[in-house]
């Protein structure tokens, strides 16, 4: 999550808005709580296309399908108002994990929670479809990964009948079947195609590609991937047949990190982040962010900020001497310049020792209880860094974010002897 910035806004109908969770081509995620204190992930409509009466179609008729399916496997809806000015949509919160985001954390997954993850979709669609409802848009990213199962999300391009709405080409390439992807009708049959991409997907890291299962080494799972992946929708089976195929898997047992993780942003939504307030434009003076929690260390083209949950109070990296006092932001400061690049590590395990470096400048801390966060502003152009870590006994995650947007991360386990590794990138 992300603090609010000053231009977002603090209420929807009767939730108040507490913090940012992401943004999507249609709109911003925010999150907030009813009046009754309920968590919920607020979807507010950009402006630019709340001036688009085919884009607030678009919104009313995701609302409407949202709320017809919503329900154990998929995300309830708390409240909407498809008509207001900038329209919203407030479904239930859910602490989670996207299966995409697990991969890219993991690699590929073990066969048994690829299993437990084919079970969980296959009922989810069974409700979608029972409702007279196509997704049109299954794919790992709207895979969640919740502490009791799996749900399936994100209705946009969802329709009660068996084509894209308004006859425009819906879905996403590399999970969509023939017929979508040609633009044709397209019917239950459709999203059973999606299912079996995203589960190849979860045992091999990528969408099939020319017809190949090589990477499907569960032999129940590649017999099952392919009859869902046969070209013709009328050879595909039904979706009462892939419940059926995969009842009796138990629900969850997630590897430990995606379990890690998905206790993090449960943790975060009983502590959301304090918004950040409107800067005062005054010199010599600090400004004080998140409500005096965070600080800048100094101002240049890189410095670290100290927050909560840092086991140490960080020294600058690469910072610029500077005759203003520490945290003053002159008024002709160009504040978009700069990004927040930050790295969380929690789990069971002891940080046994970490190296971060940051453009080639090196941070290292040892024998620290998790959870354990820095942060260091970065400039706008591409930034490279490196973690080299050893973890003790028990489960960790590491999680990379820019300006509050996961960007990578790592994660593992170990009952025995400890883990020594690496990971790197650029953002």
């Amino acid at each position: 999550m992300r603090a609010l910035e000053p231009g977002d806004p603090r209420s929807a109908g009767r939730l108040r808005i507490l913090a940012r969770i992401g943004a999507g081509g249609m709109g911003t995620i925010y999150f907030g709580r009813s009046a009754g204190g309920r968590p919920a992930a607020v979807k507010v409509l950009h402006a630019e296309f709340a001036r688009d009466p085919a884009y607030r179609e678009r919104f009313r008729r995701e609302a409407d399908v949202t709320r017809a399916v919503g329900g154990r496997f998929g995300p309830g809806v708390l409240d909407a108002d498809p008509g207001a000015d900038r329209p919203w949509l407030a479904t239930e919160f859910l602490p989670s994990v996207s299966l995409r985001e697990a991969v890219e954390m993991l690699g590929p997954l073990p066969a048994g929670p690829v299993r437990a993850l084919a079970a969980g979709v296959a009922e989810a669609l069974a409700s979608v479809h029972g409702a007279g409802v196509v997704h049109l848009d299954v794919k790992p990213a709207n895979v969640l990964l919740t502490a009791d199962g799996p749900r399936l999300i994100d209705f946009g391009v969802a329709a009660f009948a068996g084509g894209p709405p308004d006859g425009e080409r819906a879905g996403t390439p590399g999970f969509m079947s023939p017929e979508q992807a040609e633009g044709g009708p397209a019917g239950p049959a459709s999203d059973v195609f999606s299912f079996g991409a995203t589960l190849v997907y979860a045992c091999t890291g990528a969408a099939p590609s020319g017809g190949s299962l090589q990477g499907v080494a569960d032999e129940g799972l590649r017999a099952a991937v392919a009859a869902c992946l046969r070209p013709d929708p009328d050879d595909r089976p039904t979706v009462a047949e892939l419940v059926s195929a995969f009842a009796g898997e138990p629900s969850g047992g997630w590897p430990p990190a995606v379990a890690a993780r998905i206790a993090h942003r449960a943790a975060e939504a009983a502590n959301p982040p304090v918004p950040v307030p409107v800067p005062r434009r005054s010199v010599g003076r600090p400004v004080a962010l998140a409500g005096g929690v965070l600080a800048a260390a100094a101002v240049g083209a890189a410095a670290v900020l100290a927050v909560p949950g840092t086991d140490e109070r960080p020294a600058a990296v690469a910072s610029r001497p500077s005759a203003r006092p520490a945290g003053t932001i002159p008024p002709s400061a160009n504040r978009t310049a700069a990004r927040t690049l930050e790295f969380y590590v929690f789990g069971s395990s002891r940080l046994e020792s970490l190296t971060i470096t940051v453009n080639g400048k090196r941070t290292a801390v040892r024998d620290r209880r998790l959870p354990y966060r820095k942060v260091v502003r970065i400039p706008a152009e591409p930034t490279s860094w490196r973690l080299d870590y050893r973890f003790g006994e028990g489960t960790f995650a590491i999680a990379v974010s820019v300006d509050g947007s996961e960007r990578g991360g790592a994660g593992g386990s170990s009952r025995g002897p400890d883990v020594t590794d690496s990971a790197e990138g650029t953002v």
